[in-house]
């Protein structure tokens, strides 16, 4: 019985097909299970629509490529399932020309269907391939630069160099990040065929490799700054608040330690960094890992300039990993398959390492319990005893069964984390859905995620009621005083914010409870009240 478990779990993943058949399966699954979006989605959304109208949002922070795509919205269509879409079709083009780059450096077709399928079930690449988000656009573009970049190291023309800068020029308009992919790619060229080795790199001999790829570098920097030009001219990228929103943290050990683990399990995958170091440590400058980041220095500068901005930037962590993420997986499964073709021998460092690992994935999640390592307890439980599982089947040299249980804790974490957070800021969803088709006038609300704002002021579902963010309602005032100032026929308050509020309705006869929206999730309640504003009954 076992025997034939084996063969047909070898079956599934025999076919390159059916992997391609699973992803799509496994998004089209995923498309609606969120109620809501992220704050962050509906001012991209709002962009889109007011790019509709030829007008790009003067308050607007983010670079507007993504929002211009998502603007190419049909008449009709829900904005909310179009930019899903848009997302979607992102993630695959990303798959295939992952799949792509994966064969450019891995030669075993049994390896490169592994770093399909960890790329698949990669609990934060999953998740935010079904948001509308920008990051996996961005990540698109990364994976494109460098495939193209690598299948053109033996003819690089001008012609291939100006799409090369029209490509990053379109990743600086999806995200800030896009600076530093054309930094890593303008360095990538420098050392193409130049004759520049990493390994003995000299100042002089860098600006002799500058010289000589001077022919593919002028087109490819002009093509992109062409690109950015007209967004230039309307907005200086510096004037961004993005780049004052890191003044607001605290780097303590608190965040160092989040970081490291972040970045330790950032492939869902418990032994990733044990494998990669292993291979740099252990087989110094022979081992694949190494090799490839020797042989392909502008993804090497790109994951480490990412890894810095990510340190500096940790509000979004783990979420700017997505970027990186593909380039992981290819280290990781060339430094699995040298592991595996030098004998998985383990020694007592080894065992300390799988120990540490293991050990600081539970005590992180115990102590911070994250969102994307699993922060449902007894969901983590179960993720926790697979990866226990996992490196047991690993210390005894069982490779399939030590396959298969990645593969099952990969799905099981990835799915978790989603399902976790299907719900989030659904409370404050509803009351504004139901505000929106059952209410007229003006309602202002402390909603801070924009959802308020969606649905009141743009969705169209009724233009006989508009509302307005309040910021005194975010402090918990809501006093007659304070609220009476604003002359609001409405009120939508909500704790989705900060679930500690306590706002005391029944002791303020000039508000009246028309409706209330309560959820428990992952033992929180979360609650947003419709209340009328009765202006002649004074506290």
């Amino acid at each position: 019985m076992n025997s034939q478990k084996r063969i047909i779990f070898s079956e599934i993943f025999k076919s390159k097909l059916l992997i391609y058949a699973f992803f799509i399966v496994l998004h089209l699954f995923l498309f609606n299970i969120n109620a809501t979006e992220w704050g962050d989605s509906y001012s991209i959304l709002r962009s889109a629509e007011s790019i509709k109208t030829g007008i790009y949002p003067q308050k607007e922070k983010r670079p507007p490529f993504f929002s211009v795509v998502l603007a190419t919205r049909p008449h009709g269509v829900n904005a909310i399932s179009w930019g899903r879409g848009v997302v979607f079709v992102f993630s695959f083009a990303s798959f295939i020309v992952f799949d792509k780059l994966v064969c450019q450096h891995i030669k075993s077709k049994k390896y490169q269907k592994f770093a399909l399928i960890l790329f698949t079930l990669n609990p934060v690449y999953l998740y935010w391939s079904i948001r509308i988000m920008s990051d996996i656009p961005f990540s698109f573009f990364g994976i494109v630069i460098f495939y193209l970049l690598s299948r053109w190291k033996e003819k690089l023309d001008i012609k291939k160099s100006i799409l090369l800068g029209a490509l990053a020029g379109l990743s600086i308009l999806t995200r800030f990040e896009g600076y530093i992919l054309f930094f890593a790619l303008f360095i990538g060229v420098v050392f193409l065929n130049s004759g520049l080795k990493l390994s003995a790199f000299k100042p002089r001999t860098f600006f002799f490799g500058l010289w000589h790829e001077l022919k593919f570098l002028l087109p490819l920097g002009l093509t992109t700054l062409l690109v950015l030009l007209p967004y230039w001219f309307f907005r200086s990228p510096l004037d961004s608040k993005y780049f004052g929103e890191q003044e607001y943290r605290t780097f303590d050990w608190r965040l160092i330690w989040v970081y490291f683990s972040s970045l330790f399990y950032i492939l869902g995958f418990l032994p990733f960094f044990y494998f990669i170091f292993k291979n740099i440590f252990s087989y110094k400058k022979t081992g694949s890992a190494v090799r490839f980041l020797m042989e392909n220095v502008g993804i090497s500068v790109y994951i480490l300039l990412e890894i810095i901005l990510i340190l500096w930037w940790p509000a979004a962590v783990p979420r700017l990993f997505s970027a990186i993420i593909p380039f992981f997986v290819i280290l990781l499964v060339l430094s699995y398959e040298e592991f595996q073709s030098n004998g998985p021998h383990l020694r007592a460092l080894d065992y300390i390492a799988l120990a540490f690992l293991i050990g600081n994935f539970g005590l992180t999640q115990y102590i911070f319990k994250l969102q994307f390592l699993v922060s449902n307890q007894w969901a983590f439980l179960f993720v926790f005893i697979l990866q226990i599982i996992i490196l047991i089947f690993l210390i005894l040299r069982k490779e399939k069964m030590f396959l298969m249980f990645s593969f099952i804790s990969l799905l099981v974490w990835g799915l978790a984390t989603i399902w976790v957070h299907r719900f989030i800021y659904i409370s404050m969803k509803e009351a504004a859905v139901y505000a929106a088709k059952n209410l007229s006038g003006y309602v202002i609300y402390n909603d801070t995620y924009g959802i308020a704002d969606w649905y009141l002021n743009r969705s169209g579902i009724n233009k006989n009621v508009y509302g307005d963010r309040h910021d005194v309602l975010i402090l918990h005032d809501i006093s007659y005083k304070r609220i009476s100032g604003k002359n609001p026929d409405y009120i939508l308050l909500t704790n989705e914010n900060n679930t500690d509020m306590y706002f005391g309705i029944e002791k303020r006869p000039y508000l009246t409870l028309v409706k209330e929206f309560r959820y428990t999730i992952n033992g929180k309640i979360f609650f947003t009240d419709i209340l009328k504003f009765n202006k002649e009954k004074q506290q």
